[in-house]
C-alpha cells in the first residue's frame, strides 16, 4: 500500500506498471521493426546486385553473339576469295590458260598473226 498523504492526479503503481510494461513492448516492437527493415534493405541490395550482374552477363552475351555472326559471315567471304583465288592458282599453272590471257590482255600475237581489236557496244562510236 501506499505510504504517505493519496494524491489524486498520481497513477497508481498497476497503472504506472501497465504503463511501463506498453512502453517496453513499444519499443520491441520498433527494435524488431528497424531489424526487419534493415534485413529487407540487405536482401533487396543484394538481389539488385545480382539482377544488374545477370543483365550484364545477358547484355555481353548478346554482342559476342552478333560478333561471332560478323565474324562467320566474314569467314564465308574469305573462303568464297580464297576458292576463287585457287581456282586461279590452278589456272596459271596451265600453259594454254597463260597464253590466253597475254594474248588477251597485253594484245601478245604469234608469229603472222595479225590483232584486230573491234568495239564492244554500239555507244562506242
Amino acid at each position: 500500500m501506499q505510504r504517505g498523504p493519496r494524491l489524486y492526479n498520481a497513477l497508481s503503481d498497476e497503472e504506472r506498471l501497465a504503463r511501463l510494461r506498453r512502453k517496453a513492448a513499444r519499443k520491441e516492437k520498433e527494435v524488431h521493426r528497424v531489424r526487419r527493415n534493415r534485413i529487407v534493405a540487405c536482401f533487396a541490395i543484394a538481389i539488385l546486385i545480382f539482377g544488374l550482374q545477370l543483365i550484364m552477363v545477358h547484355v555481353q552475351t548478346g554482342r559476342i553473339n552478333s560478333q561471332i555472326q560478323t565474324n562467320k559471315t566474314e569467314l564465308n567471304q574469305v573462303n568464297k576469295t580464297n576458292k576463287k583465288l585457287k581456282a586461279q592458282v590452278a589456272d596459271l599453272k596451265d600453259p594454254d590458260y597463260v597464253a590466253k590471257v597475254i594474248r588477251y590482255k597485253f594484245y601478245y600475237s604469234k608469229s603472222g598473226e595479225s590483232i584486230y581489236t573491234l568495239p564492244d557496244k554500239e555507244e562506242d562510236y
